[in-house]
């Protein structure tokens, strides 16, 4: 029994390991080895249709037209289309009045019911008729030269999808700072082993004639339209020269409450799109398996470990060793917590990926209560 126990927590150890630190560097060599080029910008350019969704954004609305405004790309191949998934304070208004002092050919959609951003997602690129959509975030501010950029990619008859790279202006924390900077290292290492998994949703742009309708419950959009693109054999990219700034500061309960969110994404991906982890994808399905369905696991993954590690702990030096190591971590993990901004790099950088565990933790459990007791998602709400 003990041998058991031991094999079972050292395999869970292993697969924290990998997860958190081997994998990463894989993947770091992997995006040095074969970097994205961006393929040059083409005098004739697609046809663009822009979409946004929006809920309750008043506090930004006005800022993205401007960015808007400012974009690089001939207003005869472009449209903007602002969809409002019933707004209750003004966005739509907002939206037109910023709109007058443009010369954008755009039109604000006022949907008096909230029915969340995949049923707007949906309803708004089943009317589009341009060659290529791009969809971006209200909070997400484009370089002027996004749009072109993103066009370039498109001279590929087999590239369905492009995403750009993502920034945060004003982080948080240190950890979320930390975070995205891996996010989007992970996104270039994914790239260069086949295709990224998913795009940052703050802007990618797709072939109209790739897309296919979501299920009304999809959590992750942005993961799961461009990865079900992929599936039907359309090649994806990743263009970090694509510069998109995030201008919205998260709160760490916000922001916990988005890292539950993706867990269950996470989890609803790994049960509705498991072609991912057919062999015959290569360096996508061992990044699919790695990345997201280790993340998925990784709570009761940990919770084996520990639990495992303390149980062997008194009849093992080795175990003992590494029992006194996660205690160390825990508790250096909680000190991150109590100082808050205060605390320095590697106890925010902790405290952050422990609260992502529980937070993952809670994500996966919760909808995958959900999924038993055959409940839908709820349409997205803005935090306070």
């Amino acid at each position: 029994m003990t041998t058991i126990l031991a094999a079972v927590t050292s395999l869970a150890i292993a697969l924290i390991a990998w997860h958190f630190l081997l994998w990463p560097r894989l993947l770091a060599r992997a995006a040095r080895r074969l970097p994205p080029t961006p393929p040059a910008i083409a005098a004739t350019l697609p046809r663009i249709a822009l979409v946004m969704p929006a809920h309750n954004e008043a506090a930004f609305i006005a800022a993205k037209v401007a960015n808007l405004a400012a974009l690089d790309y001939p207003r005869d191949r472009l449209r903007v289309v602002i969809a409002c998934d019933g707004c209750t304070d003004g966005t739509a208004a907002l939206a037109r009045a910023a709109l007058a002092a443009t010369d954008l050919d755009a039109v604000v959609l006022d949907h008096a019911r909230n029915r969340g951003k995949v049923a707007m997602l949906n309803e708004t690129i089943a009317a589009v008729e341009d060659d290529i959509v791009a969809l971006t975030d209200v909070s997400a501010m484009l370089a002027p030269d996004a749009l072109r950029r993103a066009a370039a990619w498109f001279a590929s008859p087999d590239l369905g999808a492009v995403g750009g790279g993502y920034a945060l202006d004003r982080p948080g924390s240190e950890g979320e700072r930390a975070y995205w900077a891996m996010q989007t290292a992970v996104k270039r290492g994914e790239a260069a082993l086949g295709a990224p998994l998913g795009m940052h949703g703050a802007f990618w742009a797709f072939r109209r004639c790739a897309w296919a309708p979501l299920p009304a419950d999809t959590i992750n959009d942005d993961f799961v339209l461009p990865m079900t693109m992929f599936l039907r054999g359309w090649r994806l990219a990743y263009d970090p020269t694509i510069a998109v700034h995030e201008a919205e500061r998260s709160d760490p309960a916000q922001d916990a409450r988005r890292r539950a969110r993706i867990a269950a994404g996470n989890a609803q991906q790994l049960l509705r799109l498991p072609g991912l982890l057919h062999p015959r994808h290569g360096g996508v399905a061992l990044a699919f398996a790695s990345g997201k369905a280790l993340r998925v696991a990784m709570p009761a993954i940990a919770a084996v470990a520990l639990a495992g590690t303390l149980a062997l702990a008194p009849q093992s030096p080795v175990f003992a060793a590494l029992a006194i190591c996660e205690a160390a971590a825990i508790a250096l993990a909680l000190c991150g917590a109590r100082l808050g901004a205060r605390a320095p790099k590697p106890l925010a950088v902790l405290h952050y990926a422990a609260a992502g565990t529980l937070a993952s933790a809670r994500g996966v459990a919760r909808y995958l209560l959900s999924t038993l007791l055959g409940r839908t998602a709820q349409p997205w709400r803005r935090a306070a």
